[in-house]
């Protein structure tokens, strides 16, 4: 029976800390300035200022208005991307992770 309860109790040390591992790789993508500092309704001056230059900016053609497209810190080895999509007026209407091209296949994916 103690063996049988000290496998239960590693098998839920072990379950704790890979949990603390994908929590700590997915906090990280959060600090990014243009992930946790980016608003709907700000100016693309305000993101520019936050974020600094975008890799990318794109007219879209299936979204309205335009888009930047920001590389954050890769993921797995993996280069990951970060869309900031504005409106007529310049502001902010969407954002999440995907490219510019991307989201306009799609933009309700974005949302």
């Amino acid at each position: 029976m103690n063996k049988k309860t000290l496998l239960m109790a590693a098998m839920g040390a072990v379950t704790l800390l890979s949990g603390c591992t994908a929590y700590d790789r997915a906090a990280s993508y959060v600090d990014e300035p243009v992930v946790s500092d980016v608003k709907v309704g700000m100016t693309r001056a305000q993101v520019r200022a936050i974020a600094g230059p975008p890799s990318t900016d794109a007219t879209l053609v299936h979204a309205k208005g335009t888009c930047s497209t920001y590389a954050v810190k890769p993921r797995d080895g993996k280069a990951q991307t970060y869309f900031v999509s504005f409106d007529e007026t310049g502001h902010v209407m969407n954002k999440g992770y995907q490219s510019c091209s991307d989201y306009d296949k799609d933009p309700q994916q974005g949302q």
